[in-house]
C-alpha cells in the first residue's frame, strides 16, 4: 500500500470570500483509493501559514508522493512553496501536479520547476492511480495517459485520454475530507457541495480554454442522467448534512428541458436544498420563461452566475458570445423580475484589440445592470490571459506579439489582483481596468445581500463598504481612475491577508 498526500494550495484575495470542498483532489484520489492505497487530503486555504506544520505532522520517509491540484495565478506559488518544502524534508518523495495550469502547460513546468517531477494534464483519477502503479513498479509511464515527464534531457508527454472520466458518485472518497463545515461563501452558514450534471461544453467563446481543453473529445458536452444527479444529491444530504448544491458545469443550461427534468426530480423527492448553478450563458437565459425560472426559484436556486463578459458589441463578437449588450441588458430586466435567484454577472478585461472607449462601455453596462436589477451582483472582472489553444491565444501572439510568461514568478502574477496586463493595453486601460476592479467591490451592495455572512472578513467589507463605498461609486460611475491610491492599497491587503 502507498501513502499518497493531496495538497490543495492557498488561493488569490477572491479565494478568501469563497471556500468550496476540494472536489478536484476527491476525483484524483478516487482510482487510488479504490485500489486501496493510503490518501490524505491537505488544504493550504484553511491553514495559512500553518500548512508547513500540518503537511510536516503527515511527511514521512514511508510518503511515495505528494500531488498539488494547481491553477494558473496565485496558486502556482503555493504550489512551488510546497513541492521545494516536500523535496528539502525527503528528497526521494515524488511531487505530482495536477490540474487546469498543469493541463496546458506540462513542459513548463517541468521545465521551470525543479521539485515537479510529474505532471498530470487532462482528467487525473486513473492517470494518477497508473502513475503511482508505475512508480511502485519502477517503470518509466511511457503508457499512462496525460503524464509528463523527465528522460534525461528531455521532457517526454503521453496524451490525455479522449473521452470524459465519468466518476459514479458513490466512488468519490468524501470521507478523505473531515469537516465539510468550513467550506463556505460569502461567510453563509451552509454546507455547500459541488458537483456536475453536464460534462464539457459545446461552445466555442475566443478567450475560454474549454474548447481547446474539450476540442479532441469523442464528445464535446455530455448531459448527466437526472436520476443519477439527484441521487447523488440525496446522498451527500443524507451523509454528510448538505443544504446547499452548486452546480459547477462549464455550462448548465444548453439544454433547458434536461434541467427542467432534475428540478421535476428533486421536487418529487420533497429534497429540501439550495441550489447554485456557476454556467449559464445570455442566449440560453433568453429562452428561459418566467415559468422556468419560478420552477428555478421554487426549487431552491438562488443564484445564476452568468458571463456577461463586456458592454462593448464588438468585443462581444469577437469572444463569441453570441449576443450583445441589448441581450444583457434584456435578460437582466427579465431577472430582476425573480428576485430569489441571484444574478452574478462576470466581465473580462484587458481582450485583444479592446480600448479605453470598450472598457467606458463595460462600465456603463455594470451600472445599467445595477440600476435595473438592484439585486444583482457583479464579480470582480477577469484580467485576460491568454491560454494555449484559444483562438485568442494565437490572434494575440500573431496580432500583438504577445510572449506567454516564462517563469513560475511571472505565472504568479496572471490573477484577478495581480499586476498582469498585456502589450496592447496602455497605461489609460490599465487604469481603468484598475478602476473596474477596484468598484466592482462596492458599486453594487454586496454587503446588503449575503444576509447571514459571519466571517471576520465578511464583516470588514461590509464596515469599508459602509465608509468608503460612496467615494469609490462616484469615481466608478465619473470614470475617475486618476491617483487610484485605492488600487495599490487594496494590493497591499489581498497581499496581506493571502499571507494571513
Amino acid at each position: 500500500m502507498a501513502k499518497i498526500i493531496m495538497v490543495y494550495p492557498e488561493q488569490g484575495f477572491c479565494g478568501q470570500f469563497v471556500k468550496h470542498a476540494p472536489l478536484s483532489l476527491l476525483y484524483a484520489s478516487t482510482e487510488l483509493v479504490k485500489q486501496g492505497e493510503e490518501v490524505i487530503i491537505i488544504d493550504n486555504r484553511l491553514s495559512h501559514d500553518n500548512w508547513r506544520s500540518e503537511l510536516d505532522n503527515v511527511l514521512t520517509k514511508d510518503v511515495l508522493a505528494v500531488g498539488i491540484s494547481v491553477m494558473s495565478g496565485e496558486p502556482i506559488k503555493n504550489a512551488v512553496e510546497v513541492g521545494r518544502f516536500v523535496k528539502s524534508k525527503f528528497p526521494q518523495i515524488l511531487v505530482i501536479w495536477g490540474g487546469p495550469h498543469a493541463t496546458f502547460y506540462p513542459e513548463g513546468i517541468l521545465e521551470q520547476e525543479w521539485s515537479c517531477d510529474y505532471v498530470i494534464s487532462g482528467y487525473g483519477s486513473k492517470s494518477l492511480a497508473n502513475l503511482v502503479g508505475c512508480i511502485k513498479r519502477k517503470e518509466m509511464p511511457q503508457k499512462v495517459r496525460g503524464v509528463s515527464f523527465r528522460k534525461g534531457s528531455k521532457i517526454c508527454r503521453v496524451p490525455p485520454e479522449d473521452t470524459f472520466e465519468l466518476i459514479n458518485y458513490w466512488e468519490i472518497p468524501y470521507h478523505l475530507v473531515e469537516d465539510f463545515s468550513v467550506y463556505v461563501q460569502l461567510g453563509q452558514n451552509k454546507i455547500i457541495f459541488s458537483m456536475y450534471s453536464f460534462l464539457g461544453c459545446p461552445y466555442k467563446c475566443a478567450f475560454c480554454s474549454s474548447p481547446a481543453l474539450y476540442a479532441k473529445l469523442k464528445k464535446r458536452w455530455v448531459p448527466l442522467e437526472v436520476n443519477s444527479v439527484v441521487d447523488h444529491i440525496e446522498y451527500v444530504v443524507q451523509n454528510y448534512g448538505a443544504d446547499y448544491i452548486y452546480f459547477i458545469d462549464d455550462d448548465s443550461f444548453v439544454n433547458l428541458k434536461h434541467v427542467e427534468t432534475l428540478i421535476d426530480e428533486i421536487n418529487r423527492r420533497n429534497i429540501k436544498i439550495g441550489l447554485g448553478f456557476r454556467g449559464a450563458r445570455i442566449n440560453e437565459i433568453k429562452r428561459m420563461s418566467d415559468a422556468f425560472l419560478e420552477k428555478l426559484a421554487d426549487a431552491g436556486t438562488d443564484a445564476l452566475h452568468i458571463g456577461a463578459e463586456s458592454g462593448s458589441d464588438r468585443i462581444l463578437k469577437l469572444v463569441r458570445k453570441d449576443c450583445n449588450s441589448q441581450d444583457i441588458v434584456d435578460i437582466n430586466k427579465k431577472l430582476a423580475r425573480h428576485p430569489r435567484i441571484l444574478a452574478a454577472y462576470n466581465f473580462i478585461v484587458g481582450l485583444p484589440t479592446e480600448t479605453i472607449e470598450d472598457l467606458k462601455e463595460t462600465r456603463d453596462l455594470i451600472m445599467r445592470l445595477v440600476e435595473d436589477n438592484p439585486g444583482c451582483v457583479i464579480f470582480p472582472p477577469n484580467k485576460f490571459r491568454p491560454m494555449p489553444g484559444t483562438e485568442l491565444f494565437e490572434l494575440s501572439k500573431k496580432e500583438w506579439g504577445y510572449v506567454p510568461p516564462t517563469t513560475m514568478e511571472e505565472w504568479q502574477n496572471v490573477a484577478v489582483e495581480g499586476d498582469f496586463s498585456a502589450p496592447w493595453c496602455t497605461e489609460e486601460m490599465k487604469k481603468f481596468c484598475n478602476l473596474l476592479l477596484i468598484g466592482s467591490y462596492f458599486v453594487d451592495g454586496k454587503t446588503n445581500k449575503v444576509k447571514d455572512g459571519k466571517s471576520w472578513l465578511y464583516q470588514l467589507y461590509h464596515f469599508i463598504n459602509t465608509v468608503y463605498g460612496p467615494i469609490v461609486r462616484f469615481r466608478f460611475k465619473h470614470g475617475i481612475y486618476q491617483w487610484l491610491a485605492e488600487y495599490y492599497l487594496y494590493r497591499f491587503m489581498t497581499k496581506w491577508m493571502n499571507r494571513n
